[in-house]
């Protein structure tokens, strides 16, 4: 994605209001093969209408087991 793309895409997540809820236990979605490389590029975005109904929202990164991205999963930790 180059900067105008990467642009574009923040002023959308804005114009829509949308929200990245907190991650829990790992700080990176993604890594290179040799794992030097890493970034957080994954993210769950939500509406202020989801975190009213689903309030305690989190979101968890799995462990990378095949691909170069972690799955991510959300989950209501008041519910648990």
């Amino acid at each position: 994605m180059n900067r105008v793309e990467l642009g574009s895409f923040n002023a959308f997540i804005d114009r829509c209001q949308l929200f990245d809820i907190p991650a829990i236990e790992r700080k990176f979605t993604w890594y290179k093969l040799n794992g030097i490389a890493r970034s957080r590029i994954d993210r769950v975005l939500v509406s202020d209408l989801w975190l009213e109904m689903w309030y305690g929202s989190t979101q968890y990164i799995l462990s990378r087991q095949v691909f170069d991205h972690c799955a991510l999963v959300v989950k209501n930790i008041l519910i648990d």
